[in-house]
């Protein structure tokens, strides 16, 4: 199996890594620090898998690009692709100061990144006429939540890009899916200072998620009760909403 994963220097692309990394598996993994990344790689080659390693920011579109091409001619295919780097952070590093650069910096990992990864590995998968793109998006891409507005927004916005990508690769025999995790164990999570509900570990969260995968679900969002809670929030009046601020 070939893969490729972004953001794999910590968290779910790490622990997604190092499960998939067996004998027989090549993988591609991107990371902006070359330390984390050389440690993960280490990681995943003492597991039996070939390891290729892109020290570049998915916000780099021609470095992405180059990166598809490096990995596609080493492989010689690819069967999987995770777009998992992803940033956070309140609105209010923003909305005080006035300063839009922070939420358009995050807009610009969490959606154009996951567009820089994905698109460049379209063409191979359509010649094989088989493969598989995997965005990861969150529970709070299902509805604005106050102090999170522009965090909120790009996850939506990924949820709806890989929906409307499997409709249109969907006839070239190419799997598009949207997984929306609640709260994991990860840098991001490790910075919250309010509750969260339903906690998981990164190993219990990536194991579920490769389940899901496995099964080719077209999205995937965990666990059940942060999908049940999310979905009731959608329906839910401002007036509550506001309150989880």
């Amino acid at each position: 199996m070939r893969i490729v994963i972004t953001g794999a220097t910590s968290g779910i692309g790490r622990e997604l890594a190092v499960q998939y990394a067996a004998a027989g598996v090549v993988l591609g993994l991107t990371g902006r620090r070359q330390d984390r990344l050389d440690e993960a790689a280490a990681a995943c080659r003492a597991r039996g898998a070939v390891v290729h390693t892109y020290a570049v920011d998915v916000v780099d579109r021609p470095a992405m690009a180059s990166m598809a091409r490096d990995f596609l001619a080493a492989a010689g295919g690819v069967d999987l692709v995770i777009a998992n780097a992803g940033v956070g952070g309140p609105d209010k590093r923003s909305l005080d100061p006035g300063d839009a650069d922070p939420m358009a910096r995050l807009f610009e990992t969490n959606v154009v990144g996951v567009v820089n990864t994905l698109v460049p590995f379209v063409p191979a998968m359509k010649a094989q006429r088989a493969g598989h793109l995997v965005a990861v998006a969150s529970i709070a891409g299902f509805r604005a939540l106050p102090g999170h507005a522009a965090y909120c927004a790009s996850k939506s916005a990924v949820r709806m890009l890989m929906d409307g990508l499997g409709m249109d690769l969907r006839r070239h025999g190419i799997v598009c899916t949207s997984v929306n995790p609640g709260f994991v164990e990860s840098e991001l999570t490790a910075k919250n200072d309010f509750s969260m509900p339903f906690f998981l570990t990164t190993e219990v969260a990536c194991r579920k998620i490769r389940r899901a995968l496995a099964r080719k679900r077209r999205a995937y969002t965990f666990p059940w009760q942060m999908a049940l809670l999310c979905r009731l929030l959608v329906f839910a009046p401002e007036f509550i909403v506001r309150r989880l601020r």
